[in-house]
């Protein structure tokens, strides 16, 4: 099961609601997990030269940093005295997701925490650039939180894949259902496991039949491993963008996990194609899990780079 001990909240000073750290203390007390607050803001105002000289804007820089350390130990306050051990950090990034990766990687936490919300008038809820490369590149699970709070029994839809396509490591399946599995428990919730074996036309005629009880012998072992019965397997016929935003309206559904994948080269870390078309379409939050090893490949990456 997925074990959380210590989870890093990104928190937005200009945002009304502090959702996303609502959330993390939700799990925090049912998981015995520490949490870690943090700022990590960046302001051209503020750069050398470009209102101010480069001593007096560093200056600026410092009290600006420590403006918001003490935002946050007024917050870490105030949820100590709820019982929870709280650590906090104020960081200048330009751009902010890689220093919340160097901080991943110094901290250690087991989940990443951060809210998502409109960036446009005319989208719903797009993935800013820092929610993309956070998923890219950040080596431990990401919850990004969207504008709905969590019922007192909420949802977890797993999407998973049992024919391992695209590259993706068998064992990805079993960490993406235990960590499902041990949020679903941890908030009282519940979970579905979910799959979309559409078959494309062949050469744009016909749609190929997919033998849908293949599919379920591949997840019957999931099913067992982590006790979820079988009217909790949803596997959809339909193209994955259809299937699985109807069956997210469907039950009710709080958070989507997905698996992050890895499709180039270099070892940069993807989600899927599918779900980079997806994940800016759905009304929930969003669980990125990567496989096995990512994090030493982060290690090894220049985040220069990045």
């Amino acid at each position: 099961m997925l074990s959380v001990n210590k989870i890093l909240v990104i928190v937005e000073p200009a945002l009304d609601s502090q959702l996303a750290l609502d959330k993390a203390i939700r799990l925090a007390r049912q998981m015995g997990a520490e949490l870690e607050l943090l700022i990590c803001d960046h302001s051209s105002y503020l750069e050398d030269g470009f209102y101010f000289d480069p001593p007096q804007a560093a200056i600026l820089r410092q009290e600006h940093i420590q403006r918001n350390r003490q935002l946050l130990e007024d917050m870490a306050a105030v949820i100590r005295q709820q019982g929870f051990k709280v650590s906090v950090d104020a960081l200048w990034g330009n751009p902010p997701y890689r220093q919340i990766i160097h901080k991943v990687l110094q901290s250690k936490p087991d989940l990443l925490v951060q809210s998502t919300r409109n960036h446009e008038k005319i989208s719903r809820l797009l993935l800013s650039h820092q929610d993309w490369q956070l998923l890219r590149f950040c080596p431990c699970p990401v919850l990004l939180v969207k504008d709905k709070a969590w019922p007192e029994h909420p949802v977890f839809v797993v999407a998973v894949d049992p024919s391992h396509t695209n590259d993706k490591p068998a064992e990805l399946d079993q960490l993406l259902t235990s960590a499902g599995k041990s949020l679903a428990t941890a908030t009282t919730g519940s979970i579905f496991l979910f799959h979309s074996c559409y078959q494309p036309p062949v050469s744009g005629v016909y749609a190929l039949r997919a033998d849908v009880e293949a599919y379920r012998a591949k997840t019957a072992e999931l099913l067992v491993d982590y006790d979820i019965p079988q009217t909790r397997l949803h596997i959809d016929e339909r193209e994955v963008m259809e299937s699985l935003p109807a069956l997210l309206k469907q039950v009710d559904a709080s958070v989507l996990v997905m698996g992050a994948v890895s499709r180039s080269a270099i070892d940069r870390f993807l989600v899927g194609s599918t779900a980079e078309k997806l994940l800016d379409h759905v009304d929930q939050d969003v669980l990125v899990i990567k496989p096995g090893g990512f994090t030493d490949t982060v290690k090894k990456a220049t985040l220069t780079n990045l």
